[in-house]
């Protein structure tokens, strides 16, 4: 990924621990798209569709929602603890 601290300005402005699993599948896939290929590809013809269908994939998988699930928690944590440190 070509700018990781993009993707996590992107996640912390898009998710949060409340999203049901669809939702937050669809946040990071499209997190993931637009840092990788810039702003211009999220406004292709089809995109919605795609990142829809990407993340019905990842859901209805158990081990890739496994996976995203595992990441959202990891960086919930992470961004708590941060959180915690400046109180």
């Amino acid at each position: 990924m070509p700018d990781f601290n993009q993707f996590k300005e992107k996640l912390s402005t898009s998710v949060n621990p409340n999203l049901p699993a669809k939702e937050l599948a669809e946040k990071i896939v499209l997190a993931v798209l637009e840092c990788e290929y810039g702003k211009n590809f999220t406004l292709t013809p089809g995109f919605a569709k795609m990142v829809n269908t990407l993340a019905k994939s990842i859901v209805t998988n158990p081990d890739l929602r496994r996976q995203v699930l595992s990441l959202a928690s990891v960086y919930f944590d992470k961004n708590n603890e941060r959180t915690k440190s400046i109180a």
